[in-house]
């Protein structure tokens, strides 16, 4: 089988989901049938991702890209390109408008991490309208229901799905009981412990999550709930949280590296977000076996076990609380939780990139 040479292109390795899919992308496919590097189009900004890639010797190139439109991003792209000479093109998040003019015989995809309305609009729509339809460029969905949406937004009807995944191994060599794994990151055994993972953004619904765990602590006073995550809202949910006296009650724990032992310490993950694409952190949260409530208004078909349990958000905090606390209250498993399993999708998307 032929090598090929595939070049990922996304705007920095932050720590979010899109940002974790590409690093995953570098880590997990098989070098010996790709051979595969990046571009961050703005500096190293030293997070997590970035150690990781320096620690694993990851091949990425960094830019450094102003805000805004940075003409100057054209030709260093297109420089790079020529050097590299890939097969394969895979864009994310707001990168393709660099593209449109250094395509030449190189396939092209670009994965829509979100709702598509949500993923691009102005400049990058009409940047990603325009090579989806003219530039043969294969959209890439995270879900059958987003390739609907992506299909409509930008009128066409080639989106395909590739799930997002997450390395199964990192859950299933964690030994430890929940009662070890928190006498180890120091925290109560005898808590009932619920916990979010996630940015600080408008998105995630913060804001409700704080209200619904204070509804929690009213009936059960032992709670305890863990935000870990960085974001523009922290200071405030910091602030609702002093105002509804739930200090020591809630834990914020910023960014970390042992993301599968705080989620197997929890006895519930909740995640009322007001829109999603397809979330990595939930996908985890089930592998781990950890109960979810979540807002049904993400794709139904996240649901992988009976523990995991959409609400809507109509429903007041106080039902949450309900749901949250209420084991007997099941969901309906949609899919199999055996297709996101990382190294099944790198194998799927080689497909995809060799098929003609």
């Amino acid at each position: 089988m032929k090598k090929i040479k595939v070049l990922q292109i996304i705007p920095s390795f932050g720590v979010g989901g899109a940002e974790k899919l590409v690093l995953d992308y570098l880590y997990f496919f098989d070098n010996e049938t790709v051979e595969i590097k990046a571009i961050s189009m703005f500096e190293n900004q030293n997070t997590i991702n970035d150690e990781f890639i320096r620690e694993k010797g990851l091949d990425v190139v960094y830019l450094d890209k102003k805000p805004g439109l940075d003409l100057s991003m054209f030709i260093k792209i297109n420089k790079i390109i020529k050097e590299f000479e890939p097969d394969v093109i895979h864009s994310h998040m707001n990168t393709m408008k660099y593209l449109i003019f250094s395509k030449g015989k190189v396939k092209l995809f670009h994965t829509i991490h979100n709702e598509p309305e949500k993923d691009a609009y102005g400049m990058d729509k009409l940047a990603n309208k325009f090579s989806f339809k003219y530039l043969k460029c294969t959209p890439i969905t995270l879900s059958e229901e987003l390739a609907e949406k992506a299909n409509e937004y930008y009128g066409i009807n080639n989106a395909i799905v590739v799930n997002n995944g997450i390395d199964f191994k990192k859950f299933i060599s964690l030994k430890h009981s929940k009662e070890d794994l928190r006498k180890k990151l120091g925290l109560p055994t005898d808590s009932f412990i619920i916990g979010h993972v996630g940015r600080f953004m408008d998105q995630k619904n913060h804001d409700f999550l704080i209200n619904i765990f204070a509804e929690v602590v009213k009936v059960k006073e032992n709670s305890l709930l863990l935000l870990v995550g960085d974001g523009e809202l922290r200071c405030y949910i910091e602030e609702k949280v002093k105002k509804l006296g739930l200090i020591g009650k809630v834990k914020f724990l910023g960014l970390r590296k042992d993301i599968p032992e705080i989620i197997k310490t929890l006895d519930v993950f909740l995640f009322p977000s007001l829109h999603e694409g397809f979330p990595i952190t939930l996908i985890e949260a089930q592998v781990a076996g950890v109960r979810c409530v979540i807002s049904d208004l993400i794709d139904r078909r996240i649901v992988l076990n009976i523990d995991t349990v959409p609400v809507s958000l109509n429903t007041p905090a106080r039902e949450w609380c309900n749901t949250v606390l209420n084991n007997e209250i099941k969901g309906t498993p949609i899919d199999k939780i055996d297709y996101f399993d990382i190294n099944v999708i790198v194998k799927q998307l080689e497909r995809k990139y060799r098929e003609e």
